[in-house]
């Protein structure tokens, strides 16, 4: 594959293929024919740590290491587990003698392979006895210091039989001569000890280092968790929700502090709303990187239809099975990113998918769900009569005529004055009620995963089946995932990883405009019946009727999807590595409606659309890696280079004028039109870094991305992002050893640059645009102006945190405080109306986030039957746009872009409260000239929660686990805009219909915590009780605490499965959004009209989105 970009580009064309030839003439000078000797195992020096690890599992690092292959029977390894062991700088033979003689194991090399055997029997060793009989085995169990430790789990090994140790660290247990003690404390390794003739038995244990041991990826480089000198988060699939959402970051709510996440509606495979510590642009995309397998994924919305989908954008992540997701690490400050440079001030999301173990047998996993879903906290609206009632009492309060009233008799009625009938004669047609439904879902997962000496492998296959609770929506996804490591020599390794998945979707129109589902059913008065007499759709003169758009409409859409990454590491010396690796990511979306003459997108004579996108990026990175290590220091170098080429093609045919609706190809139609369009852009990357620490005390790293992009002016095309962190383990310390509370204790702190190069591919560019014709001639005509000077938005962040342990290690906790300031805004402005365009895109504006988060974490119950954990995450992040040249209108004009505000501030009149006298509303006079006009609107508030998080409890009992996950947010707001449309108590009339609440307005002098009084007569200030522009009245405190999931899951015993054969049976029940505690008055206070990821003015906003259904699952899970 040979990827180029374009010398138009400013890049170098045919960049690629040159470093090629480069690097494939480094192979051959390295190539192992060159070696002068074979290596033995004495010549190798290998460093390695494990704690909790089985033996298989070390030798595999040590394969990985040496560069050797071991060969022997699983029963001689298999018995040995929860081992530690550590080995610096020593020769393999060294190691090899340490690790397996003890344990009754003897190797032989044979060139590139190491051959183990169990060793054979000294003279006068005793022959295999019977097991002795039972006897009481006393001792004490002490920590480091000699002190006893109370409630260590003691067990016999390979049997039920276990105690704990007393308040002094003292036990009784009856074992036999032959068993073997297991002791288990949390914070401290788990200990083996045989008993043999021993009555009495007295063991240390030492602390558990293996957290601040545990490798954290990020990307380019692993670093052990005590030199993590960056604010990241790792997240195990173990540690997920357990409940199937749609997409892996849905699963991740409330896991990570600092990500917020939010559903932007109840339909499956919808877009998800994805902050990491706030947004830091206005113009330029707000949402993370996110990395599959070292792919850069793209994350666009390509929906392509002219008519749009009312607000219900495709979620791409829905594209990924959750199920083949193996950890997610969340990117979160500078120096964490900075090796992203132009694509990570908005954080980085690692995702690793699974892959299979080498030396290990094959292992089948089959999962099978079904469920179902349901809507439950609908809007309510008026009956019909209360309707006619409402609006009749409004005609009176405008002092119209009670003669002319809407609703009285039809026999009443006069020229221009019509009669819709008494209010008692009215019907009511719940239409919201009819456009939901009770929805199944299912879901069927297999995967197969193993792997030998030289390769490992991981199968995965997926179908889903969900149907919304809004009618005509329907979700599925096929995926098929394929990993594969392979190590051709000892030295060189090879492997892949690919997803395919194909995800159809049957969609309606939802949201805003006439011809929406929700608008047509939410907005029709309730008088109004489903038909007319004459059996046709009966519906106001502006909106669709519900039942047409359900029983007409024709949209579907497909996405096919490849994300694809082939990679070769060659070990070229002990200390270093090289790593090339070539990612693909392509999406084939294609979309396909027709509206036919029943709807109002269908008139006159029916209109069809087909649209089909393409985006592909194709990816190239080179890591050349150096990692050296003594008794107390470990350091490591790296250099790399990455090349992108994205491109974008679209078709869009479109057909009005059909004969019939059993016609629907756009080659039936009598007007045909077809147009296509296409962008590509390419960045080069280059980048290094470095990483020191000192035993285990003192860290530091640093790191620099030199990005060159296309979509930039050609004097501002290059980039540059460095940063740096300091690290130190304080707990390492002389002055901290006498604590036995504190007993872990680390401080970080990092600062850095990242860019943000997320605008439109020829954004710096003079454009010109065909179809522009003079007479009968083709021209061209300019459709931009050039901005040479266009340059990145830069993020700079700074990062202070601090983590520990308290009480040997059953309470940690990590606290993170930052401070991002992004400054050359990418904004569009306002040009000289004689260059003939509106607008140009430059450098203007800066916006901060500041916040902290924290993180607690405990063990409150762990003895031999029970397991009790919890976790705790809060996150408060405060954003100020700090310049701004001119306010911004966004897409909704009560939202605003102000300097000295936060985004997404809400611009309303503010409503003081209520004239108790005469019902009248009571605005605050902003000018103090006695009148209310437009000059009295304001910023009312805005949508940032002050505090937001989780809070999760994890019990273990005897094989029957139960997870409880709560979400919340406080102090943050929503705009129903929903509510301003029908919360009028009759003042719209017939054409709108009306909210329930809406029959709480004031009635006499004295009322007060009401609505005004219905009128649409102007108050004497100039104000009306019920405004057509924003009102604060609608900005609602959004405030929540939900119980998010739930999830009681059993594990067979083995008594059972073993009988079934099968290695592992799991039983559970999940449920979803059970209960939420809110004063939000509509629906769901976490539910919002969805922000673009390229338009950060809209937050916040509840406009008829649907919401967030209940949902219960059962499903089951068999391995073999």
């Amino acid at each position: 594959m040979t990827v180029f970009i374009r010398q138009n580009n400013g890049i170098g064309q045919h960049y690629l293929s040159r470093l090629w030839v480069i690097l494939v003439l480094a192979a051959s000078l390295f190539h192992p024919l060159h070696a002068e000797r074979e290596k033995t195992i004495r010549d190798v020096k290998i460093s390695i740590r494990a704690e909790k690890q089985s033996l298989k599992a070390i030798l595999t690092q040590i394969e990985t290491k040496s560069g050797f292959v071991f060969i022997y029977q699983d029963r001689l390894v298999n018995p040995y587990t929860n081992l530690a062991f550590e080995a610096r700088n020593e020769s393999l033979e060294q190691v090899l003698n340490s690790l397996l003689r003890q344990r009754g194991l003897d190797y032989e090399q044979q060139k590139e392979k190491v051959i183990i055997r169990k060793a054979p029997a000294q003279t006068g060793e005793a022959a295999d006895s019977d097991e002795a009989s039972d006897q009481a085995i006393n001792g004490v169990v002490k920590d480091e210091k000699g002190d006893g430790l109370p409630g260590v789990t003691i067990r016999v090994k390979g049997t039920n039989k276990g105690t704990l140790t007393d308040a002094n660290g003292a036990f009784t247990i009856s074992a036999g001569g032959s068993d073997v003690l297991i002791f288990s404390y949390i914070g401290y390794v788990t200990a083996e000890q045989a008993i043999s003739s021993a009555t009495s038995i007295d063991i240390s244990l030492k602390p558990d280092e293996s957290q601040l041991s545990e490798v954290i990826v990020t990307g380019y480089t692993q670093t052990k968790r005590s030199a993590q000198t960056g604010a990241v988060t790792t997240v195990d699939s173990k540690d997920f929700s357990q409940v199937s959402y749609n997409s892996v970051i849905e699963k991740l709510q409330g896991t990570v502090p600092g990500l917020q996440i939010s559903s932007n509606s109840g339909v499956p495979g919808t877009s998800v709303l994805v902050r990491l510590r706030g947004a830091t642009s206005i113009k330029a995309g707000n949402d993370p990187l996110y990395v599959v397998d070292g792919v850069f994924i793209n994350n666009e919305n390509l929906q392509g239809l002219s008519r749009g989908m009312g607000g219900q954008t495709p979620n791409p992540l829905s594209d990924l099975n959750p199920d083949d997701i193996e950890s997610v690490s969340v990117l979160k400050d500078a120096n964490a990113t900075a090796l992203y440079g132009a694509r990570g001030a908005n954080g980085v999301i690692l995702i690793t998918t699974k892959r299979g173990a080498r030396n290990s047998r094959t292992k089948v996993s089959i999962n099978v769900e079904q469920g179902f879903a349901k809507a439950t906290n609908l809007w309510q609206l008026v009956t019909g009569p209360e309707h006619a009632q409402l609006v009749n009492l409004v005609h009176v309060n405008d002092g119209k005529s009670f003669a002319t009233r809407p609703f009285r008799p039809v026999s009443e009625a006069v020229a221009g004055f019509p009669a819709f009938g008494s209010p008692e004669e009215q019907g009511t047609y719940d239409r919201v009620s009819d456009i939901f439904r009770t929805a199944a879902l299912s879901k069927y997962t297999l995967s197969v995963s193993g792997g030998d000496s030289r390769t490992n492998f991981y199968l995965g296959g997926e179908f889903q089946n969900q149907q919304s609770t809004l009618k005509t929506q329907d979700f599925k996804r096929y995926s098929f995932r394929f990993n594969i490591d392979h190590s051709i020599l000892p030295n060189l390794k090879i492997g892949t990883s690919n997803t395919l998945s194909s995800v159809p979707r049957r969609l309606v129109r939802v949201g805003d405009g006439p011809a929406g589902l929700f608008q047509a059913a939410l907005h029709t008065p309730t008088f109004y019946p489903f038909y007319n007499e004459d059996g046709s759709y009966a519906k106001p003169t502006v909106f669709d009727s519900h039942l047409a758009i359900l029983e007409n409409s024709d949209t579907h859409s497909v996405s096919l999807r490849s994300i694809n990454n082939v990679y070769a590491l060659w070990n070229i010396l002990p200390n270093l590595s090289f790593k090339s690796s070539w990612s693909n990511d392509y999406n084939n979306y294609h979309e396909k409606a027709y509206y036919n003459t029943n709807l109002v997108y269908g008139q006159p004579a029916g209109e069809a659309n087909d649209v089909t996108t393409i985006k592909q990026s194709l990816i190239a990175e080179q890591l050349l890696n150096y990692n050296l290590s003594s008794a107390k220091s470990e350091f490591s170098v790296f250099v790399g280079n990455t090349i992108q080429k994205t491109t974008t093609e679209r078709a869009t045919l479109t057909g009005t004028g059909f004969p019939s609706n059993q016609f629907k190809r756009i080659a039936s139609a009598a007007v045909q039109t077809a147009s296509s369009t296409g962008s590509s852009y390419g960045l080069l990357s280059f980048f290094t870094g470095f990483n020191y620490s000192y035993d285990n005390r003192y860290s530091i790293d640093g790191n620099i991305r030199a990005d060159a992009s296309s979509r930039f002016g050609a004097d501002h095309r290059w980039g540059y992002f460095p940063s740096v962190g300091l690290g130190w383990n304080i707990s390492k310390e002389a002055f901290f050893s006498e604590n036995n509370t504190l007993t872990d204790l680390r401080f970080k702190a990092s600062l850095g640059l990242t860019g943000n190069q997320d605008i439109d591919d020829f954004a710096s560019r003079g454009l010109w645009a065909g179809g522009t014709n003079y007479g009968d001639q083709p021209g061209i005509a300019p459709s931009q102006l050039a901005n040479p000077d266009l340059k990145w938005e830069t993020t700079r962040q700074y990062n202070f945190g601090l983590s520990g342990a308290l009480l040997k290690q059953r309470l940690n906790f990590e606290f993170n405080y930052y401070d991002k300031f992004t400054y050359d805004l990418l904004l569009d402005q306002p040009v000289a109306p004689n260059t003939g365009f509106s607008s140009v895109v430059r450098n203007v504006g800066e916006i901060s986030n500041r916040g902290v988060e924290l993180l607690l974490s405990s063990v409150n119950v762990r003895n031999q039957d029970l397991e009790w954990k919890t976790t705790l995450t809060v996150s408060r992040n405060v954003n100020r746009v700090q310049k701004l040249l001119t306010p911004i209108t966004a897409g909704y004009d009560m939202f605003r872009v102000v300097e000295g505000q936060p985004l997404y501030s809400v611009y309303a009149y503010k409503e003081l409260g209520l004239n108790a006298e005469n019902g009248n509303a009571i605005y605050e006079d902003i000018n103090r000239d006695g009148r209310i006009t437009v000059d009295d609107q304001h910023i009312v508030g805005n949508i940032w929660p002050k505090f937001e998080g989780a809070f999760r409890n994890t019990l273990s009992f005897k094989g029957l686990d139960l997870n409880l996950n709560f979400y919340y947010k406080y102090g943050n707001s929503a705009y129903n805009y929903t509510a301003y449309f029908l919360e009028t108590a009759g003042t719209r009339g017939v054409t709108r219909s009306i909210q329930k609440s809406s029959l709480n307005y004031w009635q006499k002098p004295g009322d007060t915590g009401v609505l005004p009084r219905p009128t649409n007569l102007t108050n004497p200030d100039g104000s009306l009780n019920y405004f057509r522009t924003g009102n604060s009245r609608y900005l609602e405190d959004a405030s929540y605490l939900r119980l998010r999931d739930i999830t009681i899951s059993y594990n067979l015993p083995k008594s059972i499965t073993s009988a079934i054969r099968t290695s592992g049976v799991r039983l559970y029940l999940t449920a979803t959004n059970l209960w939420t505690l809110t004063n939000y008055s509509g629906p769901d206070p976490e539910v919002n009209v969805a922000a673009d990821s390229r338009n950060g003015l809209v937050q916040g906003l509840d406009f008829g989105t649907p919401p967030q259904p209940k949902s219960v699952v059962l499903g089951v899970n068999l391995s073999f």
